[in-house]
């Protein structure tokens, strides 16, 4: 389905632009604005990360375990609200954590006072940023359970 046709506000002709919607079009209590016209959103993608310097708190990450007998622990930068980023790990050799850079939490129904991820298996995670100080963290257990996933979360490295 195309868009083109409504949009409101156009950046380059009609094939980027703003769309607003009532609350009728959107079936919800009230109007928004979104952005329309491309199949997709193509992120920002690396996989030079390093443990010596931050994780940018946008786009894709991939954080490689170690061979070293030592665990990797990257530090990734403060969540700007309402703004994604994807961790992938590729692999998990001696233990893979994220850490925030100044405390900053990981926030999942297991609770709120987390502030490193342990990657035990490889895959990826997507955060959410919600304030400055919390990452909404989708699909993390506890790390306790027997059917817990790949990923815990922890209170300290």
């Amino acid at each position: 389905m195309s868009w083109a046709d409504k949009i409101t506000t156009s950046v380059l002709g009609r094939r980027l632009g703003l769309q607003t919607m009532s609350s009728v079009a959107t079936g919800g209590s009230a109007a928004g604005e979104f952005a329309v016209g491309p199949e997709d959103v193509r992120l920002g993608v690396t996989t030079a990360e390093s443990t010596a310097t931050n994780l940018k708190a946008w786009g894709l990450s991939n954080c490689h375990g170690t061979s070293a007998a030592s665990s990797s622990v990257y530090t990734l930068d403060p969540p700007i609200p309402g703004v994604r980023k994807y961790l992938a790990f590729d692999s998990t050799a001696n233990g893979v954590y994220v850490k925030t850079a100044n405390n900053e939490t990981f926030l999942r129904t297991v609770g709120s006072s987390f502030t490193p991820i342990k990657s035990t298996a490889g895959g990826c995670l997507q955060l959410l940023g919600l304030t400055t100080a919390i990452w909404l963290a989708f699909d993390l257990t506890s790390g306790t359970s027997s059917n817990a996933s790949g990923y815990g979360l922890s209170t300290s490295t």
